[in-house]
């Protein structure tokens, strides 16, 4: 039986979103910080003498890690729905951890030959179960701690982490390639980095021991499945996965390829290194105005302003990135990455909300999770892989905004057909 005053206490509001935000912040932090430094890691751990061959080897292994997602998603989607969302993010802090030291540690190809790729391959299994299950626990949390009406911008601020993330993300490159020449960054310079994501590991203690459970979670606890959650999301919730994992595809191809903008700069644009970086601080401080879009997804509706977002990014992609290629430079490079970037926010930072409404309190971890990690994995893990190859493929660096496009088109449709349940309480 659960005591009363678990049941009507509420955990502090401000102390759960800033403990939420910043695990989050610093856990894609560590997961992603491997794009934006994949051209010296690609030369460290996968030489072919071709560098474009050991960059799309670099990004494959960036992709695989998502393969170990769904998995994730279905053991500690699990364990947040038995034993609670803040434990749960806590097991997912510690594991990121442990794949980001492995990488950060990892002897080079020079030094032991294959062991090398393939320690990194397992550090990115690693990361992506980890990562695999953070979203749900992550999400859950923020929006069964929100109040009546607010739940768009609660579950914003998992976007806001993500922005900040990616604002860090580019701090640290630029500040090291401002500090160290391009020969230190290639050799180790790269592997401070992936150390400053260690900052992630007091803050999985933090939460783990200082955050309660929202009400609605205590108040369900005999709704908790005594079979895996997983069989029940897959037996009784399958259509709301399938819609949730093509409003995704939007999502998170567009995620990435903002993500790994550095890299396209450099390999196929030409522009010099520490500039590459700048865009990507910009668009992180850009990407901190989501919770504004949380507010007018409460009050407009979810559906109405992702249809914004959707059909947004299907007119923008094809001029914005002819801009760039136009004339690649510091000043385009930074344009073009704010457009595609407010269009991104427009249409994603609702769907946090959405993916939680999908789900009924006692599996909404797992099934968010899955829904997630399943869209990930077959849409947007491959995403720099896919981009890498299909502009040497077609020579053409504008055929990325092709595939921006299809995406695009893709996810309104999927928008468009679904139920809103902004106005509906959680089941």
């Amino acid at each position: 039986m659960i005591a009363t005053d678990e049941v009507v206490c509420a955990p502090s509001p401000v102390r759960v979103v800033v403990a939420a935000t910043i695990g989050n912040m610093l856990e894609w932090y560590d997961f992603v910080i491997y794009a934006a430094f994949a051209i010296p890691i690609s030369k460290c751990f996968f030489p072919t003498g071709d560098d474009g061959v050991s960059l799309l080897l670099s990004f494959i292994t960036f992709g695989l890690g998502f393969v170990a997602r769904p998995f994730g998603a279905i053991v500690l989607g699990g364990y947040a729905d038995r034993r609670g969302r803040s434990k749960a993010l806590g097991v997912t802090i510690l594991l990121m951890a442990l794949g980001t030291s492995i990488i950060a540690l990892c002897p080079s190809y020079q030094r032991v030959g294959l062991i090398a790729p393939i320690v990194v391959l397992v550090a990115r299994l690693i990361q992506g179960f980890s990562a695999g299950g953070a979203i749900g626990g992550t999400i859950s949390m923020l929006v069964e701690s929100a109040p009546p009406g607010r739940r768009g911008l609660y579950a914003s601020f998992q976007q806001l982490s993500q922005g900040a993330q990616i604002m860090l993300a580019g701090l640290v490159p630029l500040t090291l390639t401002w500090v160290l020449p391009a020969e230190a960054i290639t050799a180790w310079g790269w592997r401070l980095a992936f150390a400053v994501g260690l900052l992630i590991v007091p803050v999985g203690f933090y939460i783990r021991r200082a955050i309660d459970e929202a009400p609605i979670f205590n108040a369900k606890v005999v709704d908790r499945p005594a079979v895996p959650s997983i069989g029940i999301v897959l037996r009784h919730h399958w259509r709301a996965v399938l819609t949730g994992m093509f409003i995704v595809m939007l999502w998170t191809i567009s995620q990435y390829v903002i993500y790994s903008f550095p890299v396209f700069a450099q390999n196929q644009l030409h522009v010099p290194l520490p500039q590459s970086y700048v865009g990507s601080v910009v668009v992180g401080a850009v990407w901190l105005l989501c919770p504004l879009v949380g507010i007018l997804a409460d009050r407009f509706q979810r559906k109405r302003v992702m249809m914004v977002g959707g059909l947004g990014m299907l007119c923008v992609a094809y001029p914005a990135y002819a801009f760039l290629i136009e004339a690649p430079g510091v000043g385009r490079l930074t344009a073009t990455q704010i457009a595609l970037m407010i269009f991104f926010l427009i249409y994603s930072t609702p769907a946090s909300a959405v993916l939680a409404e999908l789900f009924p309190t006692s599996v909404r971890a797992t099934g968010i999770s899955l829904t997630y990690s399943l869209g990930v994995t077959i849409f947007g893990g491959f995403t720099p892989a896919i981009v890498t190859a299909l502009v040497g493929w077609t020579g053409r660096p504008i055929s990325v905004a092709f595939y921006l496009m299809g995406a695009a088109c893709i996810s309104s449709i999927a928008v468009f057909t679904m139920r809103d349940r902004t106005r509906e309480a959680l089941l």
